[in-house]
């Protein structure tokens, strides 16, 4: 026997003079094949390789045909087989079929004509079988990973305005409380009362892109999750849109600590301010008193000594001004509702006086936030608005403007300068990955849009709070 390759027939017949021929018509059809002239010597051959197809005579000399199938099926050897047998017995080829053959031939007068032919149908079937094989697997292996996951898993079909949903694994039913029966086949509009923020599920829809959204989940049995969801759309082979499949991720664990991080940074910032205001700026101005008095005690003396006294009240008075400022930076936004508003309208000031632009805070009627962490990070993503406007825009003007309309408080940046180059737009940079971040902290959206007729505008959006109430 010759070395076999991957797709090898073995010829197993005790005719030496027709397995040769039956090898050399199966090369003509660029058929690799093998023989073997007794049913010992192919089994043994079979223990050591594996071909992609059998071809075997039902009567050999040391074995009939159903043994050798039997004792192929019950090694580790088996492989698909057809079955060849003389004229007349085409009953016994039958019963080998149903015994799991491929297909028979007849050793007649166009035997060898038809072998080829034979063959090659069978290892293309054999091919699908295995594709098709393969196909399912993956199917059932991506079935069970769905299933099992951990995230929530919705698809839906691509119809606009209202996709429907054609499926939803356990993770998505135990994050909503929603069984199966409730939500599949029904328009997602289903989900509304869930899901806090649909419009914006359904204004990613009609994008028709990749899209990432964070919004409220409300269990029907009541609790509420930060959900991060993940929309991505699925095109036939024409590139129409043919369905969404999303995964919902619950970040509420991962909100919540990173909302304690924020918080014990600012709390550290405001120590770290407080201190040096109190404990710093105390001691420096009193060595600016000191100076003074020196001051006052050496002009008597020496002019020269006095005037190098009052160099260093001066220095000292410098120095007690950069550590009121350090301060007021660590902790910008004071702790009470009017805070925010102070902060910005000082902030625009020290732009004005800093980067000589003409920066002006705009803010009527008055917007009250009580929070002061959700105060600080609109405070922040401001500053970063400003310092990026500045850098790159070159701008004469910048306005920044702090409004509540639509149960929405919007904070905007706008600047007249250079404008955003597109780069910036599809490959945000470290600054506005920055804001986006803050902005998501505080449940809060954050949008860079060109303006008119030039420049750039920073929008950031966010629900508005409860407004307190009036003191009584």
């Amino acid at each position: 026997m010759a070395n076999p390759s991957s797709a090898t027939v073995l010829i197993v017949d005790d005719d030496q003079g027709l397995c040769r021929l039956i090898e050399k018509a199966l090369r003509r059809a660029g058929i690799t094949a093998v023989t073997a002239s007794s049913g010992l010597k192919a089994l043994a051959w079979l223990d050591a390789h594996r071909p992609v197809l059998v071809l075997l005579d039902l009567k050999l000399a040391d074995m009939a045909g159903r043994e050798f199938v039997e004792r192929m099926a019950h090694s580790r050897c088996a492989a698909p087989f057809i079955v060849i047998t003389g004229q007349g017995d085409e009953r016994i080829a039958v019963e080998m079929m149903k015994r799991g053959a491929l297909d028979y031939l007849v050793k007649d007068r166009q035997f060898l004509e038809f072998v080829p032919a034979v063959v090659s149908r069978a290892i293309k079937q054999l091919e699908q079988e295995r594709k098709l094989a393969a196909a399912e697997e993956q199917v059932r292996l991506v079935e069970a990973a769905v299933q099992q996951a951990h995230d929530g898993v919705l698809i839906t079909t691509g119809e606009l305005p209202e996709p429907q949903i054609v499926y939803a694994n356990p993770a998505f039913v135990q994050l909503t409380g929603l069984a199966v029966e409730e939500v599949v086949g029904r328009r997602i509009g289903i989900l509304t009362g869930v899901v806090k923020d649909l419009d914006g599920l359904r204004q990613a829809f009609v994008l028709g892109q990749p899209f990432a959204l964070e919004t409220t989940v409300a269990h029907v049995g009541g609790g509420q999750r930060v959900v991060e969801w993940q929309l991505t759309p699925v095109r036939d082979r024409g590139g129409r849109l043919a369905h969404w499949i999303s995964i919902q991720r619950d970040i509420t664990e991962r909100k919540r600590l990173e909302g304690e991080i924020l918080e014990i940074s600012a709390r550290e910032q405001r120590r770290i301010g407080h201190d040096l205001h109190d404990g710093l700026g105390q001691h420096l101005a009193g060595i600016e008193l000191m100076s003074r008095v020196l001051e006052q005690r050496l002009a008597r003396q020496s002019k020269t000594a006095a005037a190098q006294a009052a160099q260093i009240g001066q220095h000292v008075r410098e120095a007690i001004a950069q550590t009121r400022a350090l301060a007021r930076g660590l902790s910008p936004v004071a702790l009470e509702a009017q805070g925010l508003m102070a902060a910005l309208h000082e902030l625009a000031a020290n732009t004005s006086h800093l980067f000589r632009v003409a920066c002006e805070f705009r803010c009527d009627p008055p917007v009250l936030i009580e929070d002061n962490q959700t105060a600080t990070q609109l405070y922040r993503i401001a500053q970063e608005a400003i310092s990026n406007a500045v850098k790159h825009g070159r701008p004469r003007n910048v306005v920044v403007t702090l409004a509540r309309a639509h149960g929405q408080v919007t904070l905007t940046v706008t600047d007249d300068g250079m404008g955003l180059p597109p780069v910036l737009l599809d490959h945000p940079g470290l600054g506005l990955r920055i804001m986006r971040y803050r902005a998501g902290m505080v449940g809060a959206r954050v949008e860079l849009l060109p303006a008119q007729p030039k420049g750039a505008t920073l929008v950031c959006t966010l629900k508005a709070p409860r407004a307190p109430a009036p003191e009584s």
